[in-house]
C-alpha cells in the first residue's frame, strides 16, 4: 500500500512541478560517469543483491532534480556507465577522455554544466587519478589524471561548471574481496579541491572518511541502493525543484543542494561529511531562448565481445573466490595484434580425446573443471559461519566443523590437481603460447586458492578454540573479513609468494591479452581472512 500511495503522490507531484515551471528548457547539461564492476578493485554498489541495476535510473532522477532537459529534441543527459544494458559503453580510459571531449566541445556559453563521477580515485605523489574500469591502480599510465579533467574545465566556456566527486566509496555490508583505495586522505582532498577558478566542486566525504553505500536505501528519503551521497543529492535536487521557483537563467543552486545533502547523509551514514569547495562563476550569462539546444555528441562506440578473447575466457572461466563477479571481461578492448599469436591449433574437444598427445592440456583442463566443481566458499554452510553471535554456542562450533569438513575436501582436491600440473611441467616447453599461458595461469590460480582456503580454515579454527578478538560493549559478535595479511603457516606464505610471482610473470609476458587481465585480477585478491567485531554505529538506521 505504501508503494502505491508513494507512486500516486509522485505522479501528482510531478504534474504540479511541470505545471508551475517555465515552458522554456533550462540551459543545463549533465555528464554522468559511473564505474561499478572494476577489474582490479572492489566493485561499487549498483543494485540490491539479486535486484536490477539502478545506476541509470539514479542518473535520470538526478538530472531531473537538476532541471536538465530530457525531451526527444533536447536530451542533455549523457550517461557513461558499465551497467546495466548489454550494449553499455564501457567507461575505459579512452572512453572517458572521448566523453569529456565530446561534452565540452558541444557545450554552449550559456550552459550550466554538471559532471558526476561515481568512481574510485587514487592519489600518487600529491596527484589524483580517476580509475577507469580497465585502470590498474599501480600503473599511472592506465589512469585518468584529475588534472586533465580540470584543465578541460578551465578551457570550457560555460556559464556554470559543477563537478561532483562521489569517491572513496565503501559498502560496510559487502565482502571486500579485492583491494580498495581506502578513505579520503588529506593529500587526495587537496588534489580534488584545486579546481580552476569558476568551478564548483562537491565531494562526497571529508578527509579520513569513506563515502558509504548500501544494498538497501537508508533513511526516510532513501530511494535507490548504492551511494548514500548520490541518493541524498538526488533527493535534495528534487526537493529544491519542487519547493523553489526557478527561471532558466538562474544558476544551479549548488550551495543549497549541498547543505540539504549534508543533512540527509548525516541521517544515514556514519562519519561522512560531504564538502563544497571551489568557486562559483563571477559573471552571470544571460539566458538566450532563441539559441539552438546544445548538440548531442556520440558516446564511444559499443565494444562487443571479441571471439578470440571470449574463447580464451570461456576455457579459463572459474567461479569467483568470494562473491559474484560481473566484470565485463569479454567486452574489454584486447589487442587484436597480440591475440594473433595465440590462435588455437586444435579444439579443446580434440585435446581431451588425445590426452596421450596433449598431457599438459589435459591436466590443465581437468584442474579448471575441478575448481568449477568443488569451489564452494559461497555455499550455504560457509555463509552460515561468516558471522557469529556472542557468546559462541556449541551449535556455532558444530556449524564451523561442518564448514571445515567441506574446506578440507576442497583443499585435498586442489592439492591433487596442483600435483598433477607440476607433474607435467616438463611438457610446457613444447606447447603452444596459448597453452603455456593457460598452464601458467591455472598453476598460479590453484596456489592462490589453496592459500585462501588454508587461511579461511585457520580462521574457522579460532572459533572452536574461542581465540577471537575482544568485543567492545556495542558489539554483538564477529564477522569474517578478507585482509592482505597472511597469518598461517610458513609454507602457506611461500605458496602465496609463488602464486604472486606466477601472476606477475604472466601479466608481463602476455600484455594486451585476457591472460594479462586475469593475472592482474588475481594479484588484486585479498588472500588472508580475519575476524573483526560487528559494531553498529549509533547513527545508522535512522
Amino acid at each position: 500500500m505504501r508503494c502505491a500511495v508513494s507512486l500516486v503522490a509522485a505522479l501528482a507531484l510531478a504534474s504540479t512541478v511541470f505545471a508551475q515551471e517555465p515552458k522554456a528548457a533550462f540551459p543545463r547539461r549533465m555528464l554522468f560517469v559511473h564505474v561499478a564492476d572494476y577489474l582490479y578493485l572492489n566493485p561499487l554498489t549498483r543494485a540490491a543483491p539479486g535486484g536490477p541495476d539502478r545506476v541509470r535510473e539514479a542518473a535520470g532522477r538526478l538530472a531531473f532534480g537538476f532541471r536538465v532537459p530530457n525531451s526527444k529534441d533536447n536530451d542533455q543527459l549523457f550517461v557513461l556507465a558499465d551497467t546495466p544494458a548489454a550494449d553499455a559503453r564501457l567507461p575505459t580510459k579512452a572512453a572517458l577522455v572521448k566523453a569529456m571531449e565530446g561534452f565540452c566541445e558541444t557545450t554552449r556559453g550559456q550552459d550550466r554544466v554538471v559532471i558526476y563521477f561515481g568512481v574510485h580515485v587514487v592519489e600518487k605523489d600529491g596527484k589524483a587519478f580517476v580509475v577507469p574500469i580497465d585502470g590498474d591502480p599501480a600503473a599511472a599510465g592506465t589512469l585518468l589524471p584529475v588534472a586533465d579533467v580540470y584543465a578541460r574545465l578551465k578551457e570550457l566556456k560555460a556559464a556554470q561548471k559543477v563537478v561532483i566527486w562521489d569517491v572513496c566509496r565503501q559498502n560496510p555490508d559487502r565482502v571486500r574481496g579485492r583491494r580498495e583505495p581506502g578513505p579520503m586522505t588529506l593529500e587526495l582532498f587537496r588534489a580534488l579541491a584545486v579546481a580552476p577558478a569558476g568551478v564548483e566542486v562537491l565531494l562526497s566525504c571529508s578527509p579520513g572518511e569513506h563515502a558509504l553505500e548500501y544494498f538497501v536505501p537508508r533513511g526516510t528519503a532513501g530511494t535507490l541502493p548504492g551511494s548514500a551521497y548520490l541518493d541524498a543529492l538526488r533527493q535534495a535536487a528534487i526537493d529544491t525543484r519542487v519547493s523553489t521557483k526557478a527561471e532558466p537563467g538562474d544558476a544551479v543552486p549548488v550551495e543549497v543542494l549541498h547543505k540539504s545533502a549534508v543533512r540527509a547523509v548525516a541521517a544515514v551514514a556514519y562519519r561522512q561529511t560531504p564538502l563544497l569547495v571551489g568557486t562559483a562563476p563571477k559573471l552571470p550569462v544571460e539566458f538566450n531562448p532563441s539559441e539552438a539546444p546544445a548538440k548531442r555528441f556520440e558516446l564511444p562506440a559499443f565494444q562487443g565481445p571479441q571471439a578470440d578473447a571470449k574463447a580464451i575466457l570461456d576455457e579459463l572461466a572459474l567461479p569467483a573466490i568470494l562473491e559474484d563477479d560481473r566484470a565485463p571481461l569479454a567486452r574489454l578492448p584486447y589487442s587484436e595484434a597480440a591475440l594473433k599469436g595465440y590462435a588455437p591449433d586444435v579444439s579443446v574437444e580434440d585435446a581431451l580425446r588425445n590426452l596421450d598427445r596433449y598431457p599438459l592440456r589435459g591436466a590443465t583442463l581437468r584442474a579448471v573443471q575441478t575448481v568449477r566443481n568443488v569451489w564452494r566458499l559461497d555455499a550455504k554452510e560457509q555463509k552460515a559461519v561468516a558471522t557469529l553471535s556472542s557468546p559462541i554456542s556449541d551449535r556455532a562450533k558444530r556449524a564451523v566443523s561442518t564448514a571445515q569438513d567441506s574446506v578440507a575436501i576442497t583443499i585435498a582436491e586442489l592439492e591433487t590437481e596442483l600435483a598433477r600440473l607440476e607433474g607435467v611441467a616438463d611438457k610446457r616447453a613444447k606447447e603452444t603460447k596459448r597453452w603455456q599461458a593457460h598452464y601458467d595461469l591455472v598453476v598460479a590460480e590453484l596456489r592462490l586458492r589453496l592459500v585462501v582456503l588454508n587461511e579461511y580454515n585457520r580462521a574457522l579454527g579460532h572459533v572452536k578454540t574461542e581465540t577471537l578478538p575482544d568485543l567492545p560493549k556495542s558489539s554483538t559478535g564477529w564477522r569474517l573479513v578478507p585482509t592482505t595479511k597472511i597469518e598461517g603457516r610458513k609454507d602457506v606464505g611461500g605458496m602465496f609468494a609463488a602464486a604472486g610471482d606466477g601472476f606477475t610473470k604472466i601479466a608481463a609476458e602476455h600484455v594486451g591479452t585476457p591472460w594479462e587481465v586475469l593475472a592482474k585480477r588475481s594479484l588484486a585478491v585479498l588472500p588472508g581472512v580475519r575476524w573483526e567485531p560487528i559494531v553498529a554505529p549509533a547513527s545508522e538506521g535512522k
